[in-house]
């Protein structure tokens, strides 16, 4: 089974290439899904990572079967480790 990539903004799973983001060419971006990447800038360039968590978290709690209060707290450890939000 292959490696599955994940957004390096939401970390979103990269597991189809129609949830590849744009690059500025129009080809597909290996590292940024298509709801955070389009044409090779971010849809939302002034999102904070906390303001990210945060519709992160509602997304997980409704569809990812992620029982409510623990998505927050996997993702306070995961975001910081992804492309755009390491220092």
């Amino acid at each position: 089974m292959p490696d599955v990539k994940f957004c390096q903004s939401c970390g979103m799973p990269l597991e189809d290439p129609d949830d590849h983001g744009t690059d500025a060419y129009g080809g597909r971006d290996d590292d940024y899904c298509g709801h955070c990447m389009r044409g090779g800038k971010f849809i939302e360039p002034d999102i904070t990572m906390e303001k990210m968590i945060d519709k992160v978290v509602g997304y997980m709690e409704k569809s990812a079967d992620i029982p409510k209060g623990q998505a927050r707290p996997m993702l306070a450890v995961f975001m910081p480790t992804l492309k755009r939000w390491r220092k």
